[in-house]
């Protein structure tokens, strides 16, 4: 007796379900490819997103993964799972495969779509543009949250991040000034105090070790790697020493 094709689509995803809690992966993606093929509604989005996270999570196949998750959202677009799996493909570009250019076109449809922790996908965007050293663009992206966001809990780093950026640009002056309004923002903060750190790094640079030390001595008690603090202010004693001798 043929019962339609919905009700033959649960009992193949309930079957897969039961397959799946039995750690029999690959044939329960064998059943979930099944409720693809039967079921023109929920359901269909329910297996693909199943099976995007078995590839993902179970099978390590994250290509795989990925090609379910977005063909999700492909057919799906309108399900509510389609910000998941847009999610989770962003998430495997970059956790897994190490791929920020990848995630960013994601990461950018659900920055425009204003998701309820948009804060986070911008923060996502801009660390993504400096992983591939496009640091010019990554700080036009953590200025972007700032601007946006300004009460976001990333807002310490996000000021510290765009000294770094302007460091790397070779643009030291604007990073100066960024490092220091960083640390006077949030004194308290661990990236104030990294960014604290940074700029007795810029003066080393520059050659000027005393206004570095002293920076650095400032920062006992404060900073949290003590070693590295000890180790960078040592060095910077060194070369004031051997500075010294020289003349």
């Amino acid at each position: 007796m043929w019962l339609g094709r919905e009700p033959l689509a649960r009992w193949q995803y309930s079957r897969a379900q039961r397959l799946f809690r039995q750690q029999q992966f690959s044939d329960a993606i064998g059943h979930l490819n099944w409720v693809t093929r039967l079921s023109s509604g929920k359901l269909n989005a329910q297996a693909r997103l199943l099976t995007g996270d078995i590839l993902d999570l179970e099978l390590k196949q994250p290509e795989q993964a990925i090609l379910a998750y977005l063909t999700l959202v492909r057919d799906f677009p309108r399900s509510p799972l389609a910000e998941t799996a847009l999610r989770r493909a962003a998430t495997v570009y970059l956790d897994r495969l190490d791929d920020p250019a990848g995630a960013l076109p994601l990461l950018q449809r659900l920055a425009d779509a204003r998701v309820a922790d948009a804060d986070t996908v911008r923060y996502r965007i801009a660390d993504s543009y400096f992983r591939l050293r496009n640091y010019e663009q990554a700080r036009i992206e953590f200025e972007t949250l700032l601007r946006l966001y300004p009460q976001t809990g990333r807002a310490a780093e996000a000021g510290y991040r765009i000294g770094i950026c302007l460091l790397l640009e070779n643009r030291t002056a604007p990073a100066e000034k960024q490092l220091r309004d960083t640390a006077g923002r949030w004194p308290d903060d661990p990236f104030g105090l990294e960014s604290l750190f940074a700029l007795a790094g810029l003066y080393e640079r520059r050659d000027e070790l005393v206004r570095a030390r002293d920076l650095l001595r400032a920062l006992r008690g404060r900073y949290p790697d003590k070693d590295l603090l000890e180790h960078r202010l040592g060095q910077v004693e060194d070369r004031i020493r051997r500075k010294k001798k020289a003349i």
